[in-house]
């Protein structure tokens, strides 16, 4: 006969079971990834008590020209970036997917593969702010929750029609946000990062420091193999 104890434990492990995943999604170029990046993805699997946050390079943006760095480069420096957290997963959908790569398309792509789970869509405040001109903008809401993320130094300019959206669906913390699959807003102050990749880059091309901003991994990755500037590293291995 089964103890008390051992009833305990197998009704917490059966509630495990069917409690809905809980899945993060962050998009972006990452050309390349940086420790911002990483930060932030650490910083809200924590917050959010995650099971696992999908990393998702965008092969053809719709807003900017393309990446500098191929989308194999890209993501074989997510993959290596990645490896400080096993919850942190390189998702190559994008990148596989022919024409531009709209984040509604994505979107409904994980919604079909994860029906039950909770998806939060992380994304920063000045992104946010222009998600009036994202394609199928409205239709994000129905298929994942948002985690704003703020950026020093963004103003958040939201137009009147974003602004009714968050209106009706923000809420004040994490639980909230995750207590429903879909259509609620959260801004976290938090979960900001002063880094972006354009100023990765640049530093790359000034020779200036630009290991400090990047994942020993990465970093290495990019020297080996020549990205971004030619003899970018001389400083470093100096």
């Amino acid at each position: 006969m089964a103890s008390e104890g051992n009833k305990v434990l197998a009704a917490g492990l059966e509630f495990d079971e069917r409690r809905a995943p809980l899945i993060g999604v962050m998009g972006g170029m990452f050309d390349p990834v940086h420790n911002g990046h990483i930060a932030a993805a650490l910083a809200a699997l924590k917050a959010l008590a995650l099971d696992e946050l999908r990393l998702i390079p965008c092969h053809l943006p719709n807003h900017r020209g393309p990446a500098s760095a191929s989308a194999q480069e890209r993501l074989t420096m997510l993959r290596l970036a990645a490896a400080v957290d096993a919850r942190l997963r390189v998702d190559d959908r994008e990148c596989l997917r022919p024409g531009v790569s709209f984040t509604v398309d994505t979107l409904e792509s994980l919604r079909a593969e994860h029906e039950r789970a909770v998806l939060v869509l992380i994304m920063g405040a000045d992104a946010f702010a222009g998600l009036t001109s994202w394609h199928r903008w409205q239709e994000l809401f129905g298929l994942a929750n948002l985690l704003v993320v703020s950026r020093p130094g963004v103003l958040d300019a939201v137009p009147a029609a974003l602004q009714a959206e968050v209106k009706q669906r923000q809420v004040s913390s994490g639980e909230l946000l995750c207590a429903r699959t879909q259509g609620s807003v959260l801004f976290l102050q938090e979960l900001q990062w002063a880094i972006s990749s354009t100023q990765v880059r640049e530093e790359l091309r000034r020779h200036t420091g630009a290991a400090a901003l990047l994942p020993p991994a990465v970093a290495n990755y990019i020297r080996t193999h020549g990205l971004y500037a030619q003899d970018c590293w001389k400083d470093f291995e100096s």
